[in-house]
């Protein structure tokens, strides 16, 4: 048997995880779906997270608005 630990995941289930964060479902789900461990999933997110780039744009309101 193949240690859990050691195991890859392939790009296929991280484009599926990928649709389903976008859904906003509990990741405990997600891991259960896409048979991942929960530690692997919260690890996946945070880099994720980290790889969104960081923009502010602020429009300056009309005097009177």
């Amino acid at each position: 048997m193949q240690d859990p630990q050691n195991k890859i995941i392939d790009e296929a289930t991280q484009r599926l995880i990928d649709k389903l964060l976008l859904e906003q479902i509990p990741l405990a789900e997600i891991a259960r779906v896409a048979e991942v461990s929960e530690v692997w999933l919260r690890q996946y997110v945070n880099t994720k997270y980290q790889q969104v780039e960081r923009q502010v744009r602020v429009s300056p309101q009309k005097k009177g608005a």
